[in-house]
Order: structure tokens, then sequence, then C-alpha cells
């Protein structure tokens, strides 16, 4: 029974170690696309991407499969897809030859349909991967939008078939101007990397770690000049590169032979170029072997070797944040070692060293307390979160087996974005709204299970929280002007799960939305640029100021085209004179319209200010008249209270008010101004005064005083001033006064009757009149009292009533309003 039982786990064992296997079994499957476009003659002036390719072929394991293609307006395939060979790889270099920069185009479509080779399927023996290089974008058409077209095409079409075949694509951008979104976009949707190589020179080291992420290679380290070969490796391969060309490349055996370019042997496979040497030693020597060369930190030697480093969980692109495990193994013959006695003897360090050039390192053959650590296993394990930051990361694995010594270095991209982010503009109810359009970058999360939250702040810093919600090829974030009107901040939170079904949560932002309004926008103070000085020359003809003057015509007349001169032929000039001559006459024409625009704006001032200036007088003027009108009134009444205080005349003091006479007093409300009207009296009844028989009555207008009612008090007193004809002139305003106040004596009106009506006269406008209206009124007024002498009539005895002494004349129209009391 325990028999069976032992039978049972031992084939439980090798069943995991044959899948195991048979993952470590496929084999690289590596297919190359150079670019040819013609723009590569200003990236790649020396043509470096035809060593870079040279090396990416040798760097090739043999019996894996690789190939090459050149593109550019059409596709060439410089090397076909083979099994990798030593003898293979004499052939294949040479074609490599033909890389160059004739092409008219970039074609990346048709270069990655031709890669693919029409397979549709994956296979689980080869590691499919294309290594795409290119220094610009799609471009098939002198035609933008059919450019555009194409380039949707890759990634709506070729990229999902391409990655359906079991295809990953590392691309590499030749130069700052490539589409590195494009060619960024196409590694992350297949799993592959993007590298961006500034100029050529760094072509060979991103060639290399395309290389060892596709081959994963076994290394063993250098230390100082020398390195370490065991019993177990049956060959090792030795980069070098060169700082100079004239001192040659050597290496030493541990017996003290020395191999070189010029002193080779056969089992020994040597590739030199101006910038490197790649030496291939088939069934080394066991022991140290010392290189003589220029010491390099990219210096390497990769072996290969039944004993090999296993590293895994450490993808090729991971998000910050996301929590990793690193596990290794020591693998013999495709099988984890578990024996314990061969786990004590091993120092395993882990290192990892960041874009930022920082370097983390522990023991993973140590504890915390520095007791030896051999798991069951065989599986050595390291948790990663912390030192996952944005970037390039190298993590590297040294193994010291006190008798063999292997390095393994992994590379891997950590990302921070992981949607790309717009905004855009809707109309809601005719406001402008702003929002951000928030797209997940395909091959980093899971579209399925994004989940976006938003933390706006306003210009004063008020906080508000709004929900993505989920539209066409994105998410929406509404970012309405809540608070003031300003610059809106907003900070994007994002959660769900990664690509490599790991659940993430990340921060990204702050960006920026504009609510400033644009009356703000256009008073900001713009930087004038400086004006050009004029050429210090003196031109007479430039102090001319031309005449302003022009034709005024009517408004439909439109103007007859001037007749066109013929211009004469120029004369010939010497050379230079032309410019010369075309210089002066710009800078004539230049300063007459300066002098023209000075002239206008100059004439502009002086026309406006002079009517401010005329204006204010006037107003003034006006002003000062109604001031004299008033003070004149006040005059007047108390002049007339100081008479009336006097022994009045018989006739006068014999003068009443008789009610039942026909004098009505209407005193309406109290809000309102008294009026008084006087209707027919009955001739001698009640009164000493005689009043003729009354004409046919007229049509009375009824006026209303819509000022605040004023009650003088008993000693406000209205007085005329003598000197009050010389302010109005031509005694037009006086003699008018005169009558008023003789009728105002002959109804024996009151002193709150009078105040009224010269209430009701101030309110009329003070009228001005001219010098003919004042001689007509003289005459007028020296008749008149030639006419009162000869009828011996007086204005205290006259017995007529005001409509007959003033024809037209009504007490209502000389209602005005009353000064006011100081």
């Amino acid at each position: 029974m325990l028999i069976l039982l032992l039978w049972t786990a031992l084939f439980a064992v090798q069943g995991a170690y044959g899948a195991q296997t048979k993952g470590a079994q496929a084999k690289p499957d590596m297919r190359v696309l150079i670019d040819i476009s013609g723009s590569m003659k200003k990236n790649d002036p020396q043509n470096l991407r035809v060593p870079a390719a040279k090396l990416l072929l040798n760097l090739a394991k043999d019996e894996s499969r690789f190939g090459m293609w050149s593109f550019g307006q059409y596709v060439n395939n410089l090397v076909p897809v083979a099994p990798v060979s030593p003898q293979w790889k004499e052939q294949a270099v040479g074609k490599l030859e033909a890389i160059n920069s004739a092409g008219l185009f970039t074609n990346i479509g048709l270069a990655l349909e031709k890669a693919a080779m029409g397979q549709t399927t994956p296979d689980d023996q080869w590691e499919r991967t294309i290594v795409l290089l290119s220094d610009g974008m799609v471009d098939i058409s002198k035609d933008p939008a059919v450019n555009a077209t194409e380039r949707t095409r890759i990634l709506d079409e070729v990229i999902p078939r391409l990655k359906q075949a079991g295809f990953r694509i590392h691309s590499v951008a030749l130069s700052e101007g490539a589409d590195q979104e494009f060619l960024k976009s196409v590694a992350l949707r297949t799993g592959g990397s993007f590298s961006l190589a500034r100029n050529a020179d760094e072509l060979l080291s991103i060639f290399i770690e395309t290389s060892d992420k596709v081959n994963l290679p076994e290394q063993v380290p250098i230390e100082g000049d020398s390195f370490t070969i065991d019993d177990s490796i049956q060959e090792f391969t030795a980069l070098i590169f060169r700082k100079s060309s004239i001192r040659e490349t050597e290496l030493i055996s541990p017996e003290g032979i020395h191999y070189s370019l010029s002193q080779g042997s056969r089992n020994v496979s040597w590739f030199a170029d101006k910038q490197y040497d790649l030496i291939t030693v088939y069934n080394p020597t066991p022991g140290t072997w010392k290189v003589v060369a220029d010491l390099d930190p990219a210096n390497r030697v990769t072996v290969v070797s039944d004993l090999n480093v296993t590293m895994q969980g450490l993808p090729e692109n991971v998000l910050e944040g996301e929590r990793l495990t690193m596990t290794m193994s020591l693998d013999e013959y495709g099988r984890v070692i578990t024996n314990p006695n061969f786990l004590e003897l091993m120092d395993i360090t882990f290192r990892q060293e960041t874009g930022a050039g920082e370097t983390f390192e522990g023991k993973l053959s140590d504890g915390p307390d520095g007791e030896k650590v051999v798991p069951e296993d065989g599986v050595f394990s390291a948790r990663l979160g912390r030192t996952i930051t944005e970037g390039e990361h190298t993590f590297t694995v040294l193994v010291d087996g006190k008798t063999f010594k292997r390095k393994k270095s992994l590379r891997m991209t950590v990302h921070r974005e992981v949607l790309k982010v717009d905004t855009q503009y809707r109309d809601q109810d005719g406001q402008v709204l702003r929002y951000l359009m928030a797209e997940p970058i395909a091959g980093l999360v899971n579209p399925e299970d994004v989940e976006i939250v938003a933390q706006i702040s306003d210009p004063n810093g008020e906080k508000s929280i709004q929900k993505a919600l989920p539209e066409a090829g994105g998410y929406r974030i509404d970012v309405p002007p809540f608070g003031a009107l300003g610059e809106y901040e907003v900070l994007i939170k994002v959660s769900g799960t990664s690509a490599n079904d790991k659940p993430f949560e990340l921060m990204q932002g702050p960006y920026k939305v504009d609510y400033t309004p644009l009356q703000v926008v256009m008073d900001e103070p713009v930087d004038e640029p400086e004006p050009l000085l004029p050429v210090e020359t003196f031109d007479a003809n430039a102090m001319e100021i031309p005449s302003l003057e022009v034709e005024e015509l009517p408004p439909d007349d439109i103007p007859p085209l001037p007749e066109v001169e013929p211009v004469p032929e120029p004369e010939p000039m010497l050379m230079g004179e032309g410019e010369i001559v075309q210089q002066n006459t710009a800078d004539e024409e230049g300063t007459n319209w300066l002098l023209l625009a000075g002239v206008f704006i100059i004439g502009n001032i002086l026309v406006i200010g002079g009517g401010i200036y005329f204006y204010i007088k006037i107003v003034r003027k006006t002003e000062e008249e109604q001031s004299r009108v008033v003070e004149e009134i006040t005059q007047i009444q108390q002049k007339k209270a100081e008479q009336k205080a006097k022994p009045a005349a018989a006739p006068v003091a014999d003068l009443e008010l008789d009610l039942d006479s026909g004098t009505e007093m209407d005193l309406g409300d109290e809000d309102e101004a008294t009026q008084i009207r006087t209707t027919d009296a009955d001739e001698g009844v009640g009164s000493t005064v005689v009043v003729p028989p009354p004409e046919p009555a007229q049509p009375e207008e009824t006026y209303v005083n819509e000022a605040d009612p004023m009650e003088l008090e008993e000693d406000e007193l209205i007085e005329v001033d003598d000197d009050f004809d010389d302010d109005l002139g031509a005694d037009e305003g006086l003699d008018e006064l005169d009558m008023m106040l003789s009728e105002q004596e002959a109804s024996e009106q009151t002193e709150e009757q009078l105040n009224q009506a010269i209430d009701d006269m101030l309110e009329q406008p003070t009228v001005f009149p001219d010098a003919e209206s004042d001689s007509q009124e003289k005459e007028a007024d020296e008749k008149q009292k030639k006419k009162d002498k000869t009828e011996g009539s007086d204005d205290d005895d006259d017995e007529r009533s005001v409509e007959e002494k003033y024809p037209g004349f009504d007490n209502d129209e000389f209602m005005l309003d009353n000064p006011t009391k100081e």
C-alpha cells in the first residue's frame, strides 16, 4: 500500500513537472520589422539599424525561429522565417546590409500583416513575437484622411487578429517625432512593451533588452574582468562592448589560452563590429575566465546550461499600486530543485532598480533573523507593493551556489495613468457645460470592471464628488459650475481590475476645467510686441502732412473708380539697388500713415473736448439763470408784503371776498395744491369793485400740480428786486410779473394763492428772447404806457376783470412751486 502511494505521488509530481516543462519548452519565434522610410536619413544618418539588427539576429537562440522584413511603401522579406543555427546565422547576417532609407511611405499595417504570415490561431510550441521599429507614423498616402482611416483600421482590425493568433508586439520608436501614442497602443493591446530610442545610438541597448524579453537568457555574473563557468554549462556567449576600436578584445581561458578575432579556435565563434564583440565558446573549460577589454557595465555573459533560474510573477506591464509576488526557483532539466541539502548552500539575492536610479535589495535565502530559508517546494518569493512606482524597473536574481553562479534579469513597465482624458463641451438649456471624457487604455485595465469617481474643487476651494457615467467609448465626468466662476480642478479616482486580473486603486490628475468668463480673459493684460524701430534715415517728404479734406458725396452716390494709369517699365538697375528703393518707399508710406493717424486722433480729441466744454458751460449758465429767477421772485414777494403792511388806500380797504357773490374756492384734497377759480359774479353785489358783464365763458383746463404742497408762514414774503429786469433782458420777465401782481391786487388774493401762482411759474422753462423780440416788447410796452396815461387808468383802481385787461390770461397757468424754505 505504501508503495502504491509513493508511485501515485511520483506520477502527480511528474505531471506537474510535465505541465511546467511544456510551458518552458515553448520556443521563441521572433519576427522583426525595420522601417526604411526616407525620414530615417535624418534620424539614423549612420544607418546604425544594420549593426543593431545583426546583433538581434546573433542573439537568437539555437533552434528558435527568426525572420526579418523591411518596409516603406512596400514590404520586403529580407530574412525568411527559419530555425536558427550557427550556419544559418552566417548566411542570414549578410542579407541585413540591404537595410536603407529609400522608402517613400510608412506602411505599418501591411508590414504587420506580412509578418503574421496568415496565422490566425496560437501555437503552444512557439512564443510568437513581433519587434516593430519605426521613426514615424502611419503614412500610406498624401491625404491625411486616408492615413487616419488606415491608423484606425490597424488598431481595430489588424491588432485584434494578431492578438488572437498569439502574437505579442514590442514596439520601438526611433526619435521623439514618431507617433508614440500609436506605437504604445499597439504594444499594450497585445501584452508587449514600448521603448523610445531618442537617437540611433540608443537603439543597440534597446534591441538587447527586447532580445532578453523574448529569449529569457541565463547569465553568469561578471565580477570585475572575470566570470566563472561551471561544468553544467554547454556553451557561453560573451557580449563585450568596445569603447575604442584600437584595442583588440581577448578572452583568456582557465588554462591561460588567449582567444581573439585574429587568434581563434574551432570551438570559438567570433562576430566583431565597430561597437561590440560577440564571442560564443562551445564546450568551454570549467573555471574562471578573464576578459581583456574596456570595462563596460553593459558587458554580459549568457550561458546554455541544464541548470537555470526561473522567475515568475513579473508581467510586462503593471499598474502603480498593484500588489505583486515574485517567485523564483532553480530548475535542472526543467524540474524545480527541492533538495534541502542543495538549497541550503544557495546564497540568493533579489535586487530591484527603478527608473529613478533607486535600488532595493534583499536576501531571499535568509530570514529576518539571518536563519536560512529552505522552502519545501523549492520556490522562493518576494512581495512587492510600495516600490512599484511609475517607470521602468529591472528585477535581478543573483544565485551563488559555491560551485556555480547564475544571474537572471527581467524588465517591467509600471503605469500610473490608465485613462485617456479629454475635455469636451455640451449645451444644456443654452448654457455651455464642460465635462471630461475618460477612456480606459486598452491592455492595462479590464474595461468591464472599472469604477471612476471624481473630486471637483471650485476656485474658492469648495469640493464636490461626481461619479462618472458610462457612455459609448468611455465614461463621462460632468463638471458643473457649482461655485464661483474660474478654474476648476478635477482629481480622478480609478479602481477595478487590471489586465493581470489584479485589483488596483489609483489617483489620476488633477485636470483643469476653465469656467473663467470671457470678459475676464479679455481684460487680462497681454504683452504687446514692441513696435519696430524706424530706419534711422531723414526723409524730408515724411514731414509733410497730407490733406484730410474729403469731398462730401450724396448718401446714394457712389464715387467713380479712379482711372488706372499705365505703369511705366522699370529702368534697369544695379544689383541690390531695387531693395533699397523699396525699403525707402515703405518707410515713407509708414511715416505718412503715422502722421495721418496722429492728426486724426488729435482732431477728434479737440472736437470732443470742445463739445464737452460748451455743454458744461451752457448747463452751468442755465442753472445760474434759474437761481436768479427764484431769488428775484423771493424779493418781489417781500416788497409786496412791505407795501401791504402800510395803510392801504380807501377803495382797497373796502375790498372783500363775498362767498355768496360767485367767488368759489375749491380746496380739493389735502394732498393736492389749492386751486382757485373765479366764476361770474353779479356786478356790485357785496363788493366795491365794479366788474363789467362777463364775456361768454371759455372752456377751462383743469391744472393739477403734482408737487408736494408747501405752506408759507406769515413772515415769509416774496419781494421783487429792481435788478430783475437786467437779468431777464428786454423787461420781458418783469412786465409779465407786474401784470400778475396787478391782477393779484385787484382780485384780493391771499398770500397763499400768490405763492401758488409763483410756484406754477417756476415750473415753466426759462426763455431767453432774442434781440428782435426784445425791441418789439419795448415798443409795445411804451405804447401801452401812453395808452394808460391817456385813459387815466391805474392798476390800483382799474375795475376791469383780469380777462379783459389781459386777454388769454388764465390764473391757473401761474401756479408756481414755492422755493424751498431754508
